[in-house]
């Protein structure tokens, strides 16, 4: 009787465990089928064209080769001074800065969000997101209508008279790129830091205050380090697309600056380059990767995601 009642309960216990794999199975296949399709297959695929190169005849040609690396460096003088290693520095610094600005203009907004609440939250949050019910290309539009010798900023100053002449500042180039790519990506920071300080116990601020603290002590000693994962995450998602970016560089860089995105995508539309572009891109994938392996050092998947 008891081997029969526990061979039925070992059944039981095997049927149960079958069942829970079925069907986490089922709900994670599309997921994966997504993933395999839609990420790794052209990352297979890019990593490998880095390798091969294409003829004449826009054929490529499946022999493994250095050639694609080599040519990103290749010219008259030394390497530092090439059209790639510019744009990639360029790239680097204009998401740097991008992502630094950003995380100065949200953090404020986003303490002020997580000790109000309420009303203030909903009002700021609409606020902020309203401009993402456009497309990102009627967005960069009109940042590019904002720019520029007769764009409505130095069209305004001048009918002021607080400007004789347009401003340089307030021309295409870096500074317009940056505060284009800083206004695409600025809820992305302001959310993650909104999670992580509405998570945060401000009895201790007010503790560390009694204690003689000041702000800036206050700020640095305790409110950083329990927001550092929102800080991080925040950090990845301006920076990682901002370093590869090319549809806001091309609206309001006009041909003053070439960011690593507009040479692949030049070089690809332009020549089937798609080697070369392979190549390039694969600085940009391993810039992605290390970014995310530092952070990955400091906090866990579920700090990024405000768990």
């Amino acid at each position: 009787m008891s081997s029969e009642t526990g061979l039925t309960i070992r059944q039981r216990l095997l049927r149960t465990f079958s069942v829970q794999s079925r069907k986490l199975g089922l709900t994670l296949s599309p997921s994966i089928v997504w993933l395999l399709l839609l990420l790794l297959a052209p990352l297979t695929f890019m990593v490998t064209m880095s390798f091969m190169n294409v003829n004449d005849a826009y054929q490529i040609i499946w022999e493994p080769t250095l050639d694609n690396y080599g040519q990103l460096f290749a010219g008259d003088g030394p390497f530092w001074e090439t059209s790639f290693f510019q744009s990639l520095l360029l790239s680097y610094e204009i998401a740097l800065v991008t992502t630094i600005l950003s995380l100065v203009l949200a953090f404020p907004l986003a303490y002020l969000l997580a000790r109000r609440g309420g009303t203030t939250f909903k009002v700021v949050i609409f606020l902020v997101l309203l401009p993402f019910f456009t497309m990102y290309l009627v967005r960069a539009y009109s940042w590019f209508l904002m720019f520029g010798p007769s764009g409505a900023i130095n069209s305004t100053l001048i009918k002021l008279g607080l400007v004789s002449e347009p401003v340089a500042a307030f021309n295409f180039g870096k500074t317009a790129i940056i505060v284009g790519l800083t206004h695409a990506y600025f809820p992305y920071m302001l959310l993650s830091l909104y999670a992580s300080l509405d998570g945060l116990d401000f009895s201790l601020v007010e503790a560390a205050r009694d204690l003689g603290a000041s702000r800036a002590e206050t700020l640095k000693d305790v409110i950083l380090p329990l927001v550092m994962p929102g800080i991080i995450s925040g950090s990845l998602f301006v920076f990682v697309p901002s370093l590869g970016a090319f549809i806001t560089p091309r609206f309001l860089g006009q041909g003053r600056v070439l960011m690593i995105g507009q040479l692949i995508e030049e070089r690809i539309n332009s020549l089937y380059a798609i080697d070369y572009g392979s190549a390039a891109s694969m600085f940009i994938v391993v810039s992605i990767a290390l970014a995310f392996a530092v952070a990955f050092r400091y906090v866990s998947i579920e700090d990024l995601g405000g768990v």
